[in-house]
């Protein structure tokens, strides 16, 4: 069975058009994203992520030294919960920014990888210019 994660879920999201990871990065959540807007959604996507939420929690506790609750008191928008439902939209949002961040950044350090669909593309261009050159048209 394959284990969908937090990254997954954005490629999936973009490719169904409903937002764009390079807004999720650039602008955070709280402007609207389509599949993470009510709390139903976040919740059932908190439930789904919770382990790898945690986990990346524990992670920049790890890598920064401080603990994870005081971690969370200051993420935007961390003076405004008030339930269980608000804690876990709040993490959900934090988790899918920080997420869409490092496809982001990934995205600009490595040059630009073409799928085989751009690959297709590319040799149906490369033979018609061969062909063109050649006099074969």
């Amino acid at each position: 069975m394959f284990n969908e994660t937090i990254t997954t879920d954005l490629f999936k999201g973009q490719k169904e058009e409903r937002f764009l990871i390079k807004d999720i990065a650039t602008h955070g959540c709280s402007g609207g994203v389509s599949g993470l807007t009510y709390y139903t959604e976040t919740i059932a996507f908190y439930d789904k992520h919770k382990k790898e939420i945690w986990d990346m929690l524990y992670d920049l506790s790890q890598d920064t030294g401080f603990s994870v609750p005081f971690l969370i008191s200051d993420f935007n928008g961390a003076g405004n919960v008030d339930s269980d439902g608000t804690f876990k939209n709040l993490l959900v949002w934090w988790a899918v920014e920080q997420k869409a961040r490092e496809i982001e950044n990934d995205a600009e350090d490595e040059p630009k990888k073409m799928d085989a669909f751009d690959q297709i593309d590319h040799l149906e261009k490369r033979a018609l210019l061969d062909a063109q050159m050649n006099g074969d048209e």
